[in-house]
């Protein structure tokens, strides 16, 4: 898979004061393994993280053994993980990324790219 933006997840534990060596540790892992997948529908995604799951058109991750939260848009037939919000528990549970992610939006449409005039 590939997965946008890497960075996001990377300024999350940057971020992180008291527990930054284990959000760099768990949330590496989750990029080693999210990279290395090819997922055909959500429940091929069950199979790599098993305690993944789909809230409306997100799909919410859980690296770290319930430290962390990762919510994500993932394109299957494209291969590709759109990273929307990384956070802790805590954030999560107060569930205002329900409606800053959009996971119950439609998936933004694809658009396909346009000609420059003059060339066919």
């Amino acid at each position: 898979m590939r997965i946008i933006t890497k960075r996001r997840v990377e300024r999350f534990w940057e971020s992180r004061k008291t527990d930054s060596t284990i959000a760099e540790r768990d949330l590496s892992a989750w990029l080693k393994l999210a990279k290395g997948a090819d997922w055909k529908n959500f429940a091929a995604l069950k199979q790599t993280f098993g305690s993944a799951d789909q809230v409306g058109n997100c799909v919410v991750f859980d690296p770290g053994n319930n430290r962390f939260r990762l919510i994500g848009r993932v394109n299957y037939s494209r291969g590709i993980i759109y990273v929307l919000k990384v956070m802790d528990h805590a954030e999560y549970d107060k569930k205002q990324w329900i409606d800053t992610c959009g996971c119950h939006n439609p998936p933004p449409r694809m658009t396909t790219p346009r000609t420059p005039k003059g060339r066919n």
